[in-house]
């Protein structure tokens, strides 16, 4: 049996147009839109934060193999933070620490 390539946009713009004078399934795409505009924002900022430590380890000349003897992190758990395939909380600190780096949480500002 083929597998059929389904565009999931396409879908749900098929979807809404479909249900768009009912105002609950309207508020659950609306829901979904802002859900999905939320997650593409942090992804983006993972991965300037991913960019920036990065950047930190390779100024400092910290080699990844460095970095195992003064984390505890395994050369695996490292390379797969930089590629982006992975990364807990506890990896991330982790890592800054090990490049003598501090995360410091800081407020939003508001735009004017």
């Amino acid at each position: 049996m083929p597998f059929t390539r389904v565009d999931p946009i396409a879908e749900a713009v098929e979807l809404q147009e479909e249900f768009k004078d009912d105002p609950e399934v309207r508020e659950m795409f609306h829901q979904y839109e802002l859900a999905h505009r939320e997650n593409a924002r942090l992804e983006q900022e993972e991965l300037e934060l991913r960019k920036r430590l990065i950047e930190f380890r390779k100024e400092k000349n910290i080699t990844q193999k460095d970095l195992v003897a003064r984390t505890g992190l395994t050369q695996q758990a490292i390379s797969r933070f930089e590629t982006g395939s992975g990364g807990s909380i506890k990896t991330i600190l982790k890592y800054a620490d090990g490049i003598d780096c501090k995360l410091v949480p800081v407020g939003k500002t508001s735009s004017p």
